[in-house]
């Protein structure tokens, strides 16, 4: 299947695609992640393959869904006799074809309605910036959108923004100063999240080994979307919202601005850190693999490092925590002290 090819109305017309729009099937979550991730030029249709399917309104009921695809198969004549499969997966599969030849069905009313409102009259040239461990790079963007990108991060955008909106993929982290400009909202997508904004300053990590997805406020107004824009919550400055992908919940918190923000200015900071964030945060920004044989149940280390070696971090971490280290390669061991 050559997903290259395919338009809005491909997109919400297809199996694979509906299952990930729906979050039915993991592999099709999985799947389309990393292929949209991996298409940053076909971004515009899936966001638009999105709008058809929620103004589709896939929560009908499937009576309803069978009445009408009786209708189009009356329009179209006799068909061959299908044999109907029954079972728990059968029937979840079956659902979804009903929404895939439903969708077809009314796809092209739709797709009149994304002709008409696409933003690009010609396919837009998309950017790819990418962080290696421990750099971190400053760019602007067409309309004069500052972003920072932190270690271990990947942006994708255009060459130069549509004149109706403007969007971003994000994997990792970056700190956006949007400017501001109320006839385009500006839009980062990151790890099956939405964050649009007018204009104002705030922080996005959504690193793919981190089953969290935080969005931080510092200045200004943000709305972010999960669930294919079922849920919803608008931050106030200082405000934080929390997506857990695993169970689908969004949670708002405060924040300390220049605990979350630091890493711009080349500080690492753990507070009352877990060994898994310890883990996490050096991986992203030194690509060290940290493993925990210290036997130690409740880790809550706090310090503060600027622009220093990871091996000065073990060393200081160790020493606070009364514990030794091996180091082989990229990889090391924390281990109880003689």
């Amino acid at each position: 299947m050559n997903y290259n090819l395919y338009q809005a109305e491909d997109f919400a017309a297809d199996e694979s695609f509906i299952a990930y729009y729906l979050k039915t099937d993991q592999a099709a979550l999985d799947f389309w992640e990393v292929w949209i991730s991996l298409h940053p030029e076909k971004l515009d249709e899936v966001l638009n393959a999105e709008r058809i399917l929620a103004l589709l309104n896939l929560r009908l009921p499937e009576d309803e869904l069978h009445q009408e695809i009786s209708r189009f198969e009356d329009f179209l004549g006799p068909a061959e006799p299908q044999k109907v499969l029954v079972g728990g997966k059968s029937k979840r599969r079956n659902s979804i074809a009903i929404f895939a030849l439903a969708t077809c069905v009314i796809a092209f009313f739709f797709a009149l309605l994304y002709v008409y409102d696409n933003p690009y009259s010609e396919s837009p040239t998309y950017m790819t910036r990418h962080n290696g461990y421990g750099k971190i790079t400053i760019l602007t963007l067409s309309d004069g959108t500052r972003v920072t990108l932190n270690a271990n991060s990947t942006i994708k955008f255009p060459a130069v923004f549509s004149s109706k909106k403007r969007a971003v993929l994000l994997t990792g982290e970056a700190f956006f100063e949007v400017t501001k400009d109320k006839l385009r909202p500006f839009t980062v997508i990151a790890n099956g999240t939405k964050t649009t904004v007018l204009g104002t300053k705030f922080d996005v990590s959504a690193y793919r080994s981190n089953p969290y997805v935080k969005v931080a406020l510092v200045e200004g107004s943000v709305e972010l979307s999960v669930n294919a824009d079922r849920d919803k919550m608008l931050l106030r400055p200082l405000e934080m919202a929390t997506f857990s992908a695993r169970d689908q919940t969004l949670i708002r918190t405060t924040f300390n601005p220049y605990e979350v923000t630091s890493w711009k200015n080349g500080l690492i900071i753990f507070n009352n850190a877990t060994f898994k964030d310890i883990a996490d945060k050096l991986k992203n920004s030194y690509n060290i693999e940290l493993i925990d044989q210290s036997g130690k149940h409740n880790w809550s280390f706090s310090g503060q490092f600027e622009k220093t070696d990871y091996i000065s971090i073990i060393k200081n971490i160790c020493f606070a925590e009364h514990l030794n280290y091996k180091q082989n390669n990229q990889t090391i061991t924390i281990k109880p002290k003689k």
